[in-house]
């Protein structure tokens, strides 16, 4: 149909309203009676008395051992977690783990590889395991503590080589030592841990450390020798060499006739209310991005160095994506915002300067508010299942809040083998946008071979989140330098500010009207697979046109709901249909954004939030004595759910859901979606008292064959709640990237 331009619909979130959550009960029997499991953790506990009994008391974290509790498979999901017996006993959470295990008896028992469960590890003075060894006995049937004893698979000593992660070198290792620690209440224990560092011949960097919840990260050195003495401490988590930075590649000018028919723009940015800030390696002073882009150096408290040509000639390539896409000869489109380029990197940058990077990134996300952030650099350590890294640890704290929405490069080894091809830290963030390349944006594009590849952690992993055109050898990226003259390279370097700027103009066009999470929704519900598998593309590629991702085709509503969601409560969020009987086949796709804060000391459990949506079609649809509609399968588990996801719906965790159904008109009578916010914290087994309101973006579209103006319809409608988004300015016809 002819005629005005249909921008998506804000306000969805003025339908929405919350309704009662009702939720359902496990009586199922435990896999152990009262008795067995009494003869079962005796042993255990025996065992484990005279391990502590060989742990030297100056490795005692103020007189507390760490021990591995490892819960029975059926008791993996949160309501499972043993809180009343840790309390009982005087025992603490300090942090835990995803691990296979293969029970005695119940759930995975008939699993010889084992099956998905989680390790505690649990701190406490001797005594406490003791109390609880000399209390079995006189465990009643039907207590509290009874049902609380049976989760208990194994329990046994934290052992020193468990906590040791890969090989280390016989002489002098630049290692990452990561310490159970909580600020409020492990103070007094700091200085018996650098005495006995220094007992070890362990050299600790106090000054190069990283405290986030639950965990301490601190750069040290020793040899092999060294560090096995370190890892009797009971609380060291693990140790590990220290990662170095990824190597990074210096764009090669292009040697061809006809470069010079560059015209570069000479108005300002389109939007100068806002700045999108990079971490790389600097720009030069004869860079041609003239009023759009500032280079800020590094004081030289961080250790940094002078700058280094060939890491500013990479730092202009990431500027030049940025601010320009793929550049091609001919006008150069006008930047959508000014870039301030943070040079991390310098001549003093060495195998162990991870921390002085990353700490100076730190410095600058604490004191700074940039809207949009875009990383190129990061560590060179592929993103594992068990352990949360420091730098993952460090973005996601600033990420939690959703007011920065970050792009990070996965790595550019996805043509490795398994597991080197996997994506790399801190891409594995859950708050932040983890972007690949592919070799282009035509027809039957693919992953670009180098591009690493998914899956990430669990919750999170679809990753990457999206591509974009990174260049391959036989068609690279292409980058203003100066002259002007055109230089190119290939790589998630280039493609990951390539999306930054897509997130900038969308900034750019509608100001506040769209929110940090909208935009990441926006990107992530545009965004193509052309039917590649998502660990190879994510949700799939960008789409480079802002005007298709904002706009509605004949046919077709795109409406966007944001807001706060309550802990505990549900929110009911109805799908705008028009009034009328609805023939033929409907397509709804919707996909949910929002940002959270961590845990880096429970990994299998990282995220402190969830959705639990649930999809009901029909208004008019009950099951017997059903308080609620029907639902329908929408939001399900993901295609290669491992089996703690099947069990614990651990897909309610992931930071974003998206998917597309398609249902016939007939079946739909005033859609909605039931969005149950979860809220879960270390160590309670119920929703937390404190747990903070959670801000989301929802963006759903609806599309219908038999109904050309059903933009016009809705709209006509909800004419008193849902509102066109208007861009604040124009948007060109075509735009690239």
């Amino acid at each position: 149909m002819e005629g005005k331009e249909r921008f998506l619909f804000g306000r969805g979130e003025k339908l929405a309203d919350h309704v009662p959550y009702k939720g359902g009960f496990d009586n199922s029997l435990p896999p152990y009676s009262l008795s067995e499991q009494v003869e079962r953790l005796d042993s255990m506990l025996e065992t484990l008395e005279k391990d502590f009994k060989e742990i030297p008391k100056d490795a005692l974290a103020d007189g507390n051992a760490v021990a591995a509790l490892t819960l029975h498979p059926k008791y993996v999901a949160r309501s499972g977690f043993p809180e009343y017996l840790l309390n009982a006993f005087s025992l603490r959470l300090v942090g835990s783990k995803p691990q296979k295990s293969k029970p005695d008896a119940g759930r995975g028992s008939d699993k010889e590889e084992g099956v998905a469960s989680t390790t505690l590890y649990v701190a406490g003075e001797f005594k406490s395991f003791s109390k609880l060894r000399k209390s079995l006995s006189g465990i009643e049937e039907g207590s509290k503590l009874s049902k609380e004893i049976v989760k208990v698979e194994r329990l046994e000593v934290f052992r020193a080589e468990d906590r040791l992660l890969g090989e280390f070198d016989k002489e002098e290792n630049n290692l990452e030592v990561v310490v159970h620690f909580d600020s409020a209440v492990d103070l007094d224990w700091e200085s018996d841990f650098v005495k006995f560092a220094e007992k070890s011949h362990i050299s600790l960097d106090m000054s190069r450390s990283y405290q986030t919840r639950g965990l301490l990260f601190l750069a040290a050195k020793g040899d092999e020798e060294s560090v096995k003495e370190l890892a009797k401490f009971s609380f060291v988590r693990a140790i590990r060499k220290m990662p170095k930075l990824r190597t990074i590649s210096q764009p090669k000018l292009v040697r061809s006739g006809g470069v010079a028919r560059i015209t570069i723009p000479v108005e300002k940015a389109l939007d100068e209310s806002f700045k999108v800030a990079i971490f790389d390696g600097g720009l030069p002073d004869d860079h041609p991005f003239g009023r759009w882009a500032k280079n800020i150096e590094p004081s030289s408290n961080f250790n940094i160095g002078d700058a280094i040509p060939e890491l500013q000639d990479h730092g202009q390539a990431v500027t030049s994506a940025l601010l320009f896409g793929n550049v091609q000869p001919g006008a150069l489109e006008r930047p959508y915002a000014e870039v301030d380029h943070y040079r991390v990197l310098g001549d003093l940058i060495a195998d162990d300067s991870l921390y002085d990077v990353m700490l100076y990134v730190d410095n600058v996300l604490s004191q700074t508010n940039y809207p949009l952030v875009s990383f190129s650099i990061g560590p060179y350590q592929v993103a594992g299942d068990d352990e949360v890294t420091a730098w993952t640890s460090m973005l996601d704290d600033h990420l939690g809040e959703g007011d920065i929405l970050a792009a990070v490069a996965v790595g550019n080894d996805g043509d490795r083998g398994w597991p080197e091809s996997r994506i790399q830290v801190p891409s594995d963030s859950v708050n932040a946008l983890a972007i690949g390349a592919s070799d282009g944006f035509h027809e039957g594009w693919c992953r670009a071979p180098y591009s690493s590849i998914g899956p990430g952690r669990s919750p999170g992993l679809i990753k990457p989140d999206m591509l974009a055109f990174g260049g391959i050898d036989s068609n690279k990226f292409k980058f203003l330098f100066p002259g002007p003259v055109i230089a190119e390279d290939r790589g998630t370097s280039f493609a990951t500010p390539a999306v930054m700027r897509i997130a900038a103009g969308l900034r750019a066009y509608f100001g506040n009207a769209l929110t940090t999470p909208a935009i990441r929704a926006l990107l992530i519900h545009s965004a193509d697979d052309n039917g590649h598998a998502r660990e190879e593309v994510g949700w799939g590629i960008v789409n480079p046109d802002i005007r298709s991702i904002v706009t509605c085709e004949d046919g077709e509503i795109k409406v966007l709901y944001t807001g706060k969601l309550e802990p505990g409560k549900v929110l009911r969020a109805p799908i705008p249909m028009p009034d009328e009987v609805l023939a033929g086949d409907f397509t709804i796709k919707a996909t949910f954004c929002y940002s959270c804060s961590t845990d880096p000391h429970m990994p299998g459990e990282y995220t402190r939030a969830g959705l639990d949506v649930k999809f009901r079609p029909n208004k008019n649809k009950f099951k017997k004595d059903k308080l609620y509609p029907d639902t329908a399968s929408f939001f399900g588990r993901h295609e290669k759910s491992n089996e703690q996801e099947l069990r614990t719906d651990a897909h309610k965790w992931d930071t974003v859901r998206s998917n597309t159904v398609k249902k016939r008109g007939s079946s739909l009578v005033d859609p909605v979606f039931d969005i149950h916010y979860i809220a879960r914290e270390p160590g309670n087994s119920v929703t937390p008292v404190r747990a903070g309101k959670l801000s989301y973006a929802l963006v759903v579209t609806v599309k219908s064959n038999r109904i050309p103006d059903l933009y016009e319809k809705v709209q006509a409608k909800y004419l008193s709640s849902l509102v066109a988004i208007q861009p604040k300015i124009e948007i060109p016809i075509a735009l690239g990237v």
